[in-house]
This record gives C-alpha cells, sequence and structure tokens, in this order.
C-alpha cells in the first residue's frame, strides 16, 4: 500500500504558519506583561507615594483615603489585611487589584499600620488598552506570517519543481532544455549543479549513440547473422545477415520465427535463459543445400537479452564438398586413360617395342590416351572452380558434329554394336569444350558399356533458341528406381556393378556448372536416352565492306 503524496508545499507552509504564529504569542504575550507590570509599578509606586506623604500628617488630618489599623482583622479586603500585616511587622508594602484600578499601600505608623487606598481608573483602562492592541497586533502579525510562510513554501515548492522537472525530463532522456537559476543562493547552486550534470550527460550519450551507430555499422556489415532476444523470444535486434538468414523481414518486435524444418530455433533460444545456461554452438543442416552453425550466448544476471550469431556454412561446405567430390571423380575418370596407357607401357616393356608396328600402335594408344588424359584434368579442375565459386567456367562457341564424331571415335563398344553421329553441320552451342566433351564422353562410354547389341546413337538438333544433344542406346534400360537414384553419388544400381556410381553424378554437375539441364528417358528392355538441352550460340554476320 502506498502512501498518500503531500506536496512540501503544504508541510512546508504548515511549518511556517506555526513558527510564524507560536513566534507571534511568545511576542505579544512578552509585550503585553511588560506593559502591563509597567502600568502596575507605576499605580503601586503613586499608592506608596501617597501614604508616605500622610505619615507625616497628625491622624486628624489623615483624610478618608488614609487608616490606621491595630490589626489585621478589621480590614475590609484581602488586600489591606496583607498589607496591614506588613506594615505592623514594620514593612512597607504597595499592591494592585487584578484589573490595576485600585492599589493599597502600607507602611508603619506610630507602632500602628498607615494603609493608603489609591483609585487610578486610567492605569486600569491603559493596561486594558495595551492588552486588547497587543493581542489585536499579535492576530495581524501570526496571520502575515502565516500568509509569508505560505508564499515562501511556494516559492520553494516552485523551485523544487523545476529541479524535479528537470531531473525527470533526464531520466527521459531530454539532455537539450537547459535549467535555468536566477539567484545565488543553495538551491541555485543545486540547479546549476543539476545543468552541469545535464551537459556532462549529453556529451556522454552523445558519444554512447556514435560508439552505438559505429557498432551497428559494423554488425550491419558482418558475413554473420546477429540478433537480441528477450526472454518471451522478441527480437529486439537483427542485422541484415540476420534478416537474411531468418525470413529476411525481421524487425524489432517480432517473435523469433521458426526458418527451419527439422531444428527448433525457439527452442534452442528458450534454453539461453535457463539458469546456469552456458554459451552453446550448434550445427544446423536443414536441407542438403544449406548449412548453419548456431552459436548462443545467454543472458547475464544483470541483462534480460540473450545473443545468437547465425553462421551461413552453405559455402564453405559446399566447397568443401567441392573438393571432395573433385578427388573422387578425379580417382575415377582418370582411371581409364591411365590403365591404358599402363597397359600399353607394360605391352612395349613384354617386347611389343620390338616390333615397330606394334610399338607404333602402342604409342598411338599411350599419346591419344594422354591427350585425353590432359583434357580430362582440365575439365576436371574447371568443374572445381566452378563448383567451389572461385571460377566460371570459360564459356565458347562449340561446333557439336566434330565433338560428337571425336567422342564416337573413341568409344569401344562391345562386338557387333554400331556408334552412329546424326548432327547437322554448323549446329553449335555456347558452353565450355572441356567440360562438354567430358560429360558427352562419359554418358557415351556408359552406354556402349551398357549395351550388348543394337547401337549407341549420338545426335543433336535444335528447336529455337536451345540445341539437345542425345546419346541413345539399345541396351536393356532402367527401372523406375534406378531412375530414382541414377545421378547419386557411388549409386550403382543392378547395372553398374563393377563401377563406382560416379559417371552420372559428374554428368549432371557438369552440365550444371554449363548452364543447362539433363533429362532421361527409359525403360526396361527398351534402351535409354540421355538429353542435355543447352543454349545455342549466336553467330556474329559478317557485314560486307560498302
Amino acid at each position: 500500500m502506498s502512501r498518500p503524496f503531500i506536496g512540501v508545499r503544504w508541510w512546508l507552509g504548515i511549518a511556517f504558519a506555526v513558527v510564524a504564529a507560536t513566534s507571534t504569542a511568545i511576542v505579544v504575550s512578552q509585550f503585553s506583561n511588560r506593559s502591563e507590570n509597567a502600568f502596575r509599578r507605576h499605580g503601586e509606586q503613586l499608592a506608596l507615594k501617597d501614604a508616605r506623604l500622610a505619615a507625616h500628617r497628625e491622624p486628624s488630618k489623615l483624610g478618608n483615603r488614609f487608616r490606621v489599623f491595630r490589626s489585621a482583622t478589621a480590614a475590609r479586603s484581602q488586600l489591606e489585611r496583607e498589607a496591614v500585616v506588613a506594615a505592623l511587622s514594620g514593612k512597607q508594602f504597595s499592591k494592585g487589584t487584578a484589573d490595576g484600578g485600585v492599589y493599597v499601600a502600607a507602611i508603619p505608623y506610630h507602632g500602628r499600620a498607615l494603609v493608603s487606598v489609591v483609585r487610578l481608573p486610567d492605569v486600569a483602562e491603559a493596561i486594558d488598552t495595551v492588552n486588547g492592541e497587543a493581542l489585536r497586533a499579535g492576530v495581524i502579525a501570526g496571520v502575515i506570517g502565516v500568509i509569508v510562510g505560505l508564499l515562501l513554501a511556494q516559492l520553494i515548492a516552485l523551485r523544487l519543481r523545476r529541479l524535479s522537472a528537470a531531473a525527470e525530463a533526464i531520466a527521459q532522456g531530454d539532455f537539450e532544455t537547459p535549467l535555468r537559476y536566477h539567484f545565488r543562493d543553495e538551491f541555485g547552486a543545486l540547479a546549476q549543479s543539476f545543468d552541469r550534470m545535464r551537459r556532462q550527460l549529453r556529451r556522454s550519450f552523445r558519444r554512447l549513440e556514435a560508439e552505438r551507430d559505429r557498432l551497428q555499422l559494423l554488425l550491419e556489415r558482418l558475413h554473420e547473422g546477429v540478433l537480441t532476444i528477450d526472454q518471451d523470444l522478441v527480437v529486439h535486434y537483427a542485422n541484415a545477415e540476420a534478416r537474411r538468414l531468418l525470413g529476411g523481414r525481421l524487425a524489432e518486435g517480432d517473435q523469433l520465427p521458426e526458418p527451419w524444418p527439422g531444428f527448433g530455433l525457439r527452442d534452442f533460444a528458450q534454453t539461453l535463459f535457463e539458469e546456469r545456461s552456458a554459451p552453446t554452438q550448434v550445427h544446423v543442416t536443414p536441407d542438403e543445400n544449406h548449412a548453419y552453425g548456431l552459436v548462443g550466448i545467454p543472458s547475464q544476471p544483470d541483462t534480460d537479452w540473450a545473443l545468437v550469431v547465425i553462421d551461413d556454412l552453405s559455402e564453405q561446405e559446399r566447397r568443401e564438398l567441392a573438393e571432395r567430390e573433385f578427388v573422387s571423380n578425379a580417382a575415377h575418370e582418370l582411371r581409364t586413360p591411365l590403365t591404358t596407357i599402363i597397359g600399353a607401357i607394360e605391352v612395349l616393356q613384354a617386347g611389343a617395342k620390338e616390333d615397330p608396328v606394334e610399338r607404333d600402335r602402342f604409342l598411338a594408344h599411350i599419346e591419344r590416351e594422354s591427350g585425353r588424359l590432359a583434357r580430362l584434368a582440365r575439365a576436371m579442375l574447371t568443374l572445381a572452380r566452378a563448383h567451389s565459386g572461385q571460377e566460371q567456367p570459360r564459356a565458347e562457341m562449340v561446333e557439336i558434329g566434330p565433338l560428337l564424331r571425336e567422342v564416337a571415335a573413341e568409344l569401344r563398344p562391345h562386338e557387333g554394336v554400331s556408334i552412329d553421329v546424326e548432327a547437322p553441320e554448323g549446329l553449335a552451342v555456347e558452353a565450355n569444350p572441356e567440360l562438354l566433351e567430358q560429360a558427352l564422353r562419359n554418358l557415351g562410354e556408359n552406354a556402349a558399356k551398357h549395351t550388348a547389341r543394337g547401337s549407341v546413337v549420338l545426335r543433336a538438333h535444335s528447336r529455337g533458341d536451345a540445341v539437345t544433344v542425345e546419346v541413345e542406346d539399345s541396351g536393356p534400360g532402367m527401372s523406375p528406381e534406378v531412375q530414382r537414384h541414377v545421378y547419386d553419388r557411388f549409386y550403382r544400381g543392378e547395372r553398374d556393378a563393377d563401377g563406382f556410381g560416379l559417371g552420372l553424378a559428374i554428368v549432371r554437375e557438369t552440365v550444371r556448372t554449363l548452364g543447362g539441364r539433363i533429362e532421361l528417358e527409359s525403360s526396361l528392355g527398351e534402351g535409354t536416352v540421355f538429353r542435355i538441352v543447352l543454349a545455342r550460340a549466336r553467330v556474329r554476320e559478317e557485314v560486307p565492306a560498302a
């Protein structure tokens, strides 16, 4: 239960009023008492003087105002009895009545007491007048004191309210409004100190704002996503990379989203607010093309927010995957020419080099396979650079007919299987020659390998701005299950049990790198057709000179 607010102007005004009223009452009381005592002393002195003068007269000449007593029993009033007792004991006595109008004096007189009774109505009137005026003056002074006290309390309260308003403005972040002071007193010194504090805080906050802007600029330029959240999982800050990774429209005040299937980002963030939580790092792979590293920094006892840092590892893992694939692909693709070269060398060393015809034939094998090996190495390096994002493959105009005939000439089909090429003259595409040759060679060797009778046809035709290159065989075909996995790395299926399962995977990645697409059409017992669709080359027409 909160206590009621009592303004300083009220209790300070009441305090001033009480002090003023008390002081006025004391002053009036002292003034009234002193004045009354002075008047009474004057009346007493007059009565005593009158008795002393009468003591020098004969008893018969004293008059009615004077009486002589032998004892106090004959006195008429208590005051006269006190006077008689004092005079009979040898003392002088003088005292007035309560209203100050009658004064009784007594002195010893020939063994008796001479009592003088003097009436002074003007003294009584003066005492009444002084008491009345003193009371009136006291009331007036008290009222003035109360009014002055309230005014002073209002003035002090006003200056305190200005200080309070200035402090509230500073608490609200307003450091621009100056605090003015007109009097060089304690309040003025306090106001001056407040204003100096305001200026210092303004400079400090400006420096903090500048540092905050620099920090925000730095965070916006980071390659990692950075965001802060509170215990309700409300986002308080997210830099550009965090907005990109978490959906692009994340703003301050939004709830933390769930961007990745299979991983609860909100559950991960909630653990950062648990007691005794420690910095946490996890690796998230929502799909085969994306990977993220998350670092969670828990909230501290003096803060109510936690920090989440998101690092996009997709490109890094893609590059590492490309490097691994390059090693696997290189090992697979280099196997055939190396095997041919090694076999030719072994035959030559076994004695074929002594026969000029055999020697020339095997040396031609070595020369042909060495050239193929060089072209293959260039194609593999180009593909690896493209996958890692280091370099895009160089594209140029490649004529399809000669390339198909070159690939067909190097195929080694089964006995009785024919190799045919169907391509119009002049048909060309925009592609990297080494990569395109490698893809067609893999498809041709795959078709020749699985075609026991019939033919393998390499054909090309154009339609609009696209060129379709087909490799068709009359082999056993593929089941739907094999077709679903035919491009998977290391998948061999039932018809390629002795291979490595990399050939068609390399073809697909090569065609993707060339900017084309690959299609498959196959049925069990009816053969297989692979189609590569590429952009047609734009041939520049020469304008004859005028």
